[in-house]
């Protein structure tokens, strides 16, 4: 089984997520900024997806990692959402290198929005820049997540996809 981690573990989306992927016999880590909040079979890690610091202490506290989902992604600005998904697809890059499968799954938003298009813009950049690595951008919702956390190494990479499958740029 993979070794998952999930920034924003303080949402209801990330938690559900961590549920469902416990459930399927995952190692999950919970990246948040406050570590009172938590699910049962998870492993808490300390990760503010703002801060360089915290991010690079996390990538050092994580032992393995074959799954990335970045699914703390909402913020403020276009600019925001790029530099915090950069930053931890980065500092966790080295780790994912050496997982035989290794998978990033960003939670994209709402399809209307910049931050959102702009995050699908990135995913694909990303995908064509890593090939050795499935990288995916996902409508929120814990089953499309758990759905593309759990790809493998044939899985699609550069995609946009929801619960059901392949979603039209």
């Amino acid at each position: 089984m993979a070794s998952v981690l999930i920034t924003g573990a303080n949402e209801r989306l990330s938690l559900e997520t961590a549920r469902q992927l416990v459930r399927a016999g995952h190692t999950v880590w919970l990246g948040s900024r406050d570590l009172g909040r938590g699910e049962a079979g998870t492993r808490p890690v300390q990760l503010d997806v703002t801060s360089d610091e915290s991010v690079a202490a996390a990538a050092e506290a994580v032992a393995e990692l074959d799954v990335l989902v970045n699914a703390d992604l909402a913020r403020e600005t276009f600019e925001d959402t790029l530099a915090c998904l950069a930053r931890v697809l980065h500092a966790f890059l080295p780790l994912l290198e050496r997982s035989s499968a290794p998978v990033v799954v960003n939670v994209s938003g709402q399809p209307a929005s910049v931050s959102a298009a702009a995050v699908n813009m990135v995913t694909v950049q990303y995908a064509k820049a890593f090939p050795n690595v499935r990288i995916n951008a996902v409508e929120p919702g814990a089953a499309s997540v758990v759905r593309m956390a759990q790809i493998g190494q044939d899985g699609p990479t550069g995609g946009y996809f929801d619960a059901d499958g392949p979603l039209p740029w």
